[in-house]
């Protein structure tokens, strides 16, 4: 069951970089000391999302039940203002959050995201090059986890921000991270013509790491681990209107609908699919295919239809109790449990076409 953090007084960081499409802010928390991030429902002309801060805090909640490794996500009132928030992955003096699209350019310094061209070149076969290239092999299993669990969810935004590795810092990259945020800051890094012209080389006029030396400096931590999944807000029908989760509950029809236009973020060979798709590809590569059907496997034996509706319709109590406003409205809750059971159904028929 999420808490609810009462933040008003929190301190904001303004100096921590929060990448990603929603209002997102850092705030320390002077119980414990640590970074939380406090995100809002993406709002934006037309698309006023005003529920997705409860997908997030759902699909940490399910995806937790599923045994999944997911970062918790609790609601947060400041001032009024309803979100959600997540504690900081990392201890900021020791570690750093290095998201896969980094690796991925390293990779392949021709992946550009920011290019809608070349968005396409973002997929399964990339991710896996990439971890292969830099000696990251054991975590092919957690990408697989990944793309289960947003088969689950339905999210539609696992773009290369939206999952990660955490590095342990060394010496040397700790002090190649102190040298980018000088220059992303602004900050001159030294007097020195000769160094100014050597930073110049090395790094873009963003205070970016070149991709020639990106690679070097991922290999230089002293540690690598996966991240646990985070940012799954975009999930759970969050872009629907209220009029349209109703007639939706009514008509099966336009639910079936809804589950096949799905599609995953993540291509494969080059080519956008659906998230049952995507697992389909994934089952039929003889050797990925035992890993993928022992993740399913697992997931489907935590599946307990009882425990899910509890956890969904008793999600925002803690909003309620506090006698705030902008609770989960009964017909979401009740839309987010048949989507859910609909889309095991799928995983379990996939799985069945592909035993043993």
């Amino acid at each position: 069951m999420p808490k609810l953090y009462e933040i008003s007084e929190w301190s904001e960081q303004p100096w921590w970089n929060t990448g990603g499409t929603r209002n997102k802010k850092v705030y320390l928390n002077p119980s414990d000391g640590k970074l939380y991030y406090f995100k809002q429902s993406f709002n934006k002309g037309e698309r006023n999302y005003e529920y997705e801060f409860w997908s997030e805090i759902v699909a940490s909640e399910v995806g937790i039940l599923l045994g999944f490794d997911l970062l918790p996500y609790h609601i947060a009132n400041r001032h009024g203002v309803i979100g959600c928030i997540s504690e900081s992955m990392i201890n900021p003096t020791s570690e750093e959050l290095i998201e896969g699209g980094k690796y991925l350019h390293a990779f392949d310094s021709t992946f550009e995201p920011e290019d809608r061209n070349k968005r396409n070149k973002y997929g399964f076969q990339l991710i896996l090059g990439s971890m292969k290239e830099f000696g990251l092999e054991v975590y092919i299993q957690n990408v697989i986890k990944i793309i289960l669990f947003d088969a689950f969810i339905g999210n539609s935004d696992r773009h290369q921000e939206n999952w990660a590795f955490i590095n342990t810092h060394s010496g040397v990259s700790k002090s190649i991270l102190n040298m980018e945020t000088k220059l992303k800051s602004g900050d001159q890094f030294t007097k020195s013509r000769a160094i100014n012209w050597l930073i110049g080389k090395l790094y873009s006029e963003k205070g970016d790491l070149v991709p020639e030396l990106e690679g070097a400096r991922l290999l230089l931590a002293a540690g690598v681990r996966f991240a646990p999944i985070y940012d799954s807000g975009c999930s759970f029908g969050r872009e629907l209107k209220d009029r349209k989760v109703k007639s939706m509950l009514k008509n099966p029809d336009e639910l079936g609908v809804y589950l096949k236009k799905g599609m995953a973020e993540i291509h494969w060979k080059q080519k956008k699919v659906n998230h049952f798709e995507l697992l389909r590809l994934i089952l039929m590569e003889e050797d990925l295919r035992e890993m993928m059907r022992e993740v399913i496997e697992k997931s489907l034996s935590r599946f307990d239809q009882n425990k899910i509706n509890e956890l969904i319709y008793n999600v925002d109590i803690p909003l309620k109790e506090n006698g705030l406003h902008l609770g989960l409205p009964t017909e979401r809750k009740n839309l987010m449990i048949k989507l859910l059971d609909l889309r095991r159904e799928e995983i379990e028929r996939l799985l069945s076409q592909y035993q043993k």
